[in-house]
């Protein structure tokens, strides 16, 4: 088994350059959109850490504004049911 890769340092790499960052806050920016709406929180947080740890504009300002925007759009069609 010398070809198997321990998780936690692949996680660690991923986390170096923002990927982790990257694809866990747009995954979950979809899910917030499609299925579950507190996920666009997830995205938030996943989208400032990209900002503030990377140095990633574009793609942190895209995932959080998607992730945010699915929740808070969850949030008033819940308001203006009830």
């Amino acid at each position: 088994m010398t070809g198997t890769r321990n998780p936690r340092r692949t996680l660690r790499e991923w986390n170096e350059n923002g990927r982790l960052y990257r694809w866990g806050g747009a995954i979950s920016a979809v899910i917030s959109w499609l299925l579950v709406p507190p996920f666009g929180l997830l995205a938030v947080v996943c989208g400032v850490k990209l900002y503030s740890e990377h140095a990633r504009t574009t793609s942190a300002a895209l995932i959080a504004g998607l992730g945010g925007t699915g929740f808070v759009s969850w949030i008033v069609i819940l308001v203006l049911i009830l």
